[in-house]
């Protein structure tokens, strides 16, 4: 893991320059904090940046079930009524799904895309382009189950009402109040309020007074203070799509040039072997057709060479008949490699042979069409040839090349 720089954004960044930050380590803790302008950041192998929770909206919307495809057409005409703007002006990011009868209800936070595209923009002109950007909308406390609760900061309030949608509200609290009276309200109307409303205050807010508690009716128990940092990493990004960040792609490349160039290196040593192993059988042929050569010519001189295979078996034939030894196309030698070639199944295989002139006509009644041709196969693997006879059961066996 590398070190990242997380950036608070607030919706008067750039303007007035000066921003939360904090280091995470390679380690994945925090190694220092602090506000600055840009120009005094600590240097990190990345960075990313949180939205503050009033540039984000958060809807919840039901979707007909397998429309991935068309998922981003669907968002926006299902949100369109809800959006402050033209659905084409906003930048839709899903955070959630869950399947239910005939459709699927998905999250979905938005954010202005001419907002995202400035940030980009001024984040690469600084020389830190975004690695991700997060919305406090999401990474504020909460969500996790039933329970209702409350962030506090100098910048927002941050209202997560269970597994609802989070609610975003100016600051101060008090401010506030009517905003989460009517939340409440509309939850008792459900049968679903809240006995208490658990506080993240932030360090140096002060926590809700027992006045708030009163105009709410309800407890406001405070739990440990909200740091805007801590929730970022388990969050949606929300460069995706257009804003999806060039360079870390680049950045992948560069990381797979390592193995790429080996892969690449070994391709062209196995390519080299290959040309090699090409090349010597190439050698051992020439010597081979050499040999054949000088046997021939040995054998047979003064005799051209047309095809010297068969002439010089032709030749060896001879020889064999003038020592009284079989040749290659006698009866008994056809008769041989035919039950070599048939195997097992050759007693009783054969209705009738008849043996003329280097060729055995043999009547098979049993041989099937697929055992005939596993039969010819296997005469052929052993430098023998079969014709087809007068009828569907009878083969001619010869030497005689195949033509």
């Amino acid at each position: 893991m590398s070190s990242r720089l997380i950036v608070l954004i607030d919706e008067h960044w750039p303007t007035r320059a000066s921003a939360p930050w904090v280091l995470i380590g390679e380690d994945g803790r925090l190694q220092s904090e602090g506000e600055s302008e840009p120009r005094h950041w600590p240097p990190a192998d990345d960075c990313a940046m949180v939205l503050t929770a009033n540039q984000c909206a958060w809807h919840e919307t039901r979707l007909p079930r397998g429309a991935r495809r068309e998922e981003a057409r669907l968002l926006a005409y299902a949100l369109e009524e809800r959006l402050l703007r033209d659905p084409d002006s906003q930048h839709l990011v899903v955070v959630h799904r869950e399947a239910e009868e005939g459709g699927v209800r998905v999250g979905v936070l938005v954010v202005a895309r001419e907002r995202l595209r400035s940030l980009g923009a001024q984040f690469a002109a600084i020389g830190r382009p975004l690695a991700a950007a997060h919305a406090e909308l999401q990474s504020a406390p909460g969500g996790g189950d039933d329970t209702w609760r409350l962030t506090l900061t100098d910048h927002g309030i941050v209202l997560r009402p269970g597994a609802a949608p989070a609610l975003a509200f100016d600051p101060p609290l008090g401010h506030a109040l009517p905003l989460l009276h009517q939340a409440l309200a509309a939850a008792r109307a459900r049968n679903a309020a809240p006995p208490e409303i658990v506080v993240h205050a932030a360090p140096g807010v002060d926590p809700p007074s027992p006045e708030a508690a009163i105009a709410l009716a309800v407890a406001l128990p405070t739990a440990k203070p909200y740091l805007w940092w801590e929730g970022a990493a388990g969050t949606a990004n929300l460069l995706q799509g257009e804003f999806a960040p060039r360079h870390r792609r680049s950045g992948w490349t560069g990381r797979l040039r390592g193995p790429l160039r080996l892969a690449a290196a070994s391709l062209a040593i196995l390519l080299l072997a290959s040309l090699g192993e090409v090349a010597w059988q190439r050698q051992r042929l020439h010597e081979l057709e050499a040999r054949m050569q000088r046997l021939f010519e040995t054998t047979l001189p003064n005799t051209p060479a047309i095809a010297p295979a068969a002439q010089l078996q032709r030749r060896l034939d001879e020889l064999r008949t003038r020592h009284g030894r079989l040749r290659e196309d006698d009866l008994l030698a056809l008769l041989a490699a035919y039950a070599k070639a048939r195997g097992v199944a050759t007693r009783d295989s054969v209705g009738a042979l008849d043996y003329r002139d280097g060729r055995l006509r043999l009547a098979l009644p049993s041989l099937a069409a697929p055992e005939r041709d596993r039969l010819t196969a296997r005469l052929a693997a052993i430098g023998y040839q079969v014709e087809a006879g007068d009828s569907a059961t009878q083969l001619v066996l010869t030497t005689e090349p195949i033509r």
